[in-house]
């Protein structure tokens, strides 16, 4: 049996992903570690059917400090992939968080961006009436 994982390379970061979030539209202030906690904190709390409930713990704790992200040996599915047609080596690009962006708005995760300066969201077809499980709509 072989255990195939799947890893962005290079790995991106926190600040790597909000980075995209103003190209869609969406006002994102940067702000310090304990200060960004403290909202988030609160703001889950104030929401109860918060997706970031359950992994409220993580934030916690000292998570800049406290984070271990595994590195994932991907070498089974690299060499699977590397078989087929498949592009390998990939990370996550503005493109791909613009799709993951319009699929939380889809689904009722995100609400629509606001700002008319950022670009629209990609259209993603196949997706109208998917709701997420255990979500109220935003």
């Amino acid at each position: 049996m072989s255990v195939l994982h799947i890893a962005a390379k290079p790995r991106f970061t926190f600040n790597d992903m909000f980075s995209s979030l103003p190209r869609y539209g969406y006002q994102v202030e940067r702000c310090e570690y304990l200060e960004w906690r403290r909202k988030l904190e609160r703001h889950v709390m104030e929401v109860q059917d918060n997706a970031l409930f359950p992994l409220l713990h993580f934030v916690l704790d000292d998570l800049p400090t406290s984070t271990n992200a595994p590195e994932l040996d991907d070498r089974n599915t690299q060499a699977l992939l590397g078989s087929g047609p498949v592009e390998t080596g990939m990370s996550v690009t503005d493109g791909v968080m613009g799709l993951y962006l319009a699929w939380l708005v889809q689904v009722g995760f995100l609400p629509q961006p606001v700002l008319s300066s950022g670009q629209p969201l990609p259209r993603l077809e196949g997706t109208q009436g998917m709701v997420a499980i255990g979500r109220n709509r935003v």
